[in-house]
């Protein structure tokens, strides 16, 4: 056989794509191919590290996404990491691991896409588990801890929500999140970073004679047979940025796994996409589908830093967050003994909070999103108003994801974090995400020439706020999250009339729900969770790929990754995102048989 054939070509070795990697190779008869942009820093301490993962988005590791400007956020434009080596972002992103709600899968089943609905998928998510938990068969190799608690500001966050009514919850794997909670991270027992590199693709899978592993390689195109329907042949690529374009062929299928920012740009610099778009920019159609690119989606998010009263028990990060060299000297000499800063995502201390049903609220709901009268939804659009109009109005499901850190946590312009302000005072923060955004954007090509090794040639814009009930929505979350501040005990950690995030007004300031929506035009910014370009829905509703992940169109083009969430995950995708894989493995493998 040649040495560049192969049954199955993987696009990109990230969260999804090892997954796939490993699952597929199981099967010894079937000829692997994973090919990585980036290359493979496994081994790197930065990736080992918990708290370091962050500090290689300066690297070539980084892809270096922006977006276009954002009108609502003041013409802000917001930067958009995404993991370039194996293991993608899964090797820097901020370690918590979280499964979807079940009324968040329902609604992809509804859409039409047979086999994901809770009952099915949730056997996808039972793959994970805590690591000191009994292992059972099929057990994801991910392993997924919950740290020690030390200090004394998790059990005063759970005590002042369930001051104001809300549950302690300790089931993270049920799908019925509500309350207080400490979120399972990817960290290992050895207090090392658990990702899909290591997990899926360790020295026993890499050593399997079916699987060849490809990095530091770009995939410039998908080639096509169009003799009938279009039937993907192969992958043009290069081995480096300046190399010599090579041909890598697929007897079977090409599955795309390279991220919701890549694999729609991957898909129109191959001829798949909006015609009139192609057309413009010089590329032959193989399939003309305006959706691809379309209905991307990701979450708004704000935090709210607060001056801590300096007291035992109640440390915080913010030393080390100043890089003061006696701070970074202890977290070593901590993280040495498995224990520290440097061994956690230290984001871990979690909520997920639904919002009073004031007449307020139910006024402005009823005014922005219209109800259908008729029983038939004919566009993702419609499909997604009607499945948050039932989140806003449920007393048991979350509108929004709290996140809490000891330390000061807050953002520039563009969404880069910055450090504390110079001195010695502590800080506790509230980072609070939009559970369900129903604002939509896009990413496309804006030129068939750039290198794809390159951020440029591409148009990012997730149309932050651009649906009006995003803002609304938030806001009262801004106020919710102040009301928890100021509420005991979580209130007498904190000083009163201490300093507070830029541009936060006075306490009690964002009683005034017109200051909190003018907080979020200022400095609320994007979670790195791109979903959706590429959804799974019929086409006619606005699908790029069916309920088997196939390209409509095409006969043997799939697509695996974030990319192909059809109404966005509520809490960050990591866990639903190597889920999606884990399930998409059960499907490639049934009915790879039938090629």
């Amino acid at each position: 056989m040649d040495s560049d054939t192969f049954d199955v070509i993987i696009v990109g070795g990230g969260t999804s794509g090892a997954v796939l990697a490993n699952r597929l190779s199981e099967d010894d008869n079937i000829r692997i191919l994973l090919m990585e942009a980036g290359e493979d820093l496994t081994a790197h301490p930065a990736v080992k590290c918990p708290s370091m993962g962050s500090t290689l988005l300066g690297t070539p590791a980084n892809w270096g996404f922006k977006t276009v400007c954002q009108e609502v956020l003041g013409n802000r434009t917001n930067i958009a990491p995404a993991g370039r080596l194996l293991g993608g972002s899964s090797a820097v992103n901020g370690l918590v691991f979280l499964p979807n709600s079940e009324a968040n899968i329902n609604a992809w089943a509804d859409l039409g896409n047979p086999g994901w609905d809770w009952p099915n998928f949730s056997k996808s998510m039972a793959r994970f588990g805590l690591a000191a938990s009994p292992g059972t068969e099929g057990r994801s190799p991910l392993q997924l801890t919950i740290p020690e608690e030390n200090s004394k500001w998790p059990q005063v966050w759970r005590e002042t929500l369930s001051a104001l009514g809300f549950p302690v919850f300790s089931d993270a794997f049920s799908g019925e999140i509500l309350g207080s909670l400490m979120g399972p991270e990817t960290v290992d027992l050895d207090r090392q970073r658990s990702f899909s590199a290591n997990a899926y693709l360790n020295n026993v899978v890499r050593s399997r004679e079916n699987l060849t592993i490809w990095t530091e390689t770009l995939v410039e195109k998908i080639i096509f047979d169009k003799s009938e329907k279009a039937t993907a042949t192969a992958v043009q690529y290069r081995s480096c940025e300046k190399g010599k374009a090579k041909i890598a062929h697929a007897r079977k299928e090409i599955i795309v796994s390279a991220g919701a920012i890549n694999s729609p740009r991957l898909l129109e610099l191959s001829g798949i996409g909006n015609a009139e778009l192609l057309n413009s920019l010089g590329i032959d159609i193989i399939v003309d589908n305006p959706n691809v690119g379309e209905h991307l989606q990701n979450h708004p998010m704000f935090s709210l830093s607060f001056e801590a009263v300096d007291e035992r028990g109640f440390e915080t990060m913010d030393q080390f967050l100043r890089k003061d060299p006696d701070a970074i000297a202890a977290a070593r000499k901590a993280y040495a003994n498995g224990i520290g800063p440097m061994s956690r995502s230290n984001i871990n201390t979690l909520a997920q909070l639904p919002l009073a049903n004031s007449e307020d609220l139910r006024g402005i709901i009823d005014n922005l999103i219209p109800r259908h009268k008729d029983a038939t939804i004919d566009s993702l659009a419609k499909a997604h108003e009607s499945f948050v109009l039932s989140i806003l109005t449920s007393a048991t499901e979350a509108s929004g994801c709290y996140t809490t850190t000891p330390g000061f946590l807050s953002y520039e312009s563009d969404g880069s974090p910055i450090p504390p302000p110079p001195g010695a005072e502590k800080y506790f923060t509230i980072a609070v995400h939009l559970s369900h955004p129903l604002s939509r954007g896009s990413v496309h090509i804006t030129s068939s020439s750039t290198p794809i090794a390159t951020p440029s040639g591409l148009s990012l814009d997730p149309k932050y706020f651009s649906h009006p009930l995003d803002l609304e929505v938030l806001a009262r979350h801004v106020q919710l999250a102040e009301t928890i501040a100021t509420t005991e005990p979580l209130s007498s950690h904190l000083k009163p009339g201490g300093k507070r995030s830029p541009d936060m007004p006075a306490a009690g300031g964002f009683s005034d729900i017109e200051k909190a929506k003018e907080y979020l035009r200022k400095r609320a910014k994007g979670a790195h969770h791109w979903m959706g370009s590429c959804a799974m829905s019929p086409r006619e509703l606005g699908g790029v790929v069916d309920a088997e992940l196939k390209v409509y169109g095409c006969t043997n083009l799939r697509v695996c990754d974030a990319s192909i969430i059809p109404i966005a995950s509520r809490s960050n995708p990591q866990g639903v995102i190597y889920a999606i894989a884990e399930h998409a493995a059960q499907i490639i493998k049934s009915t790879l048989g039938r090629l």
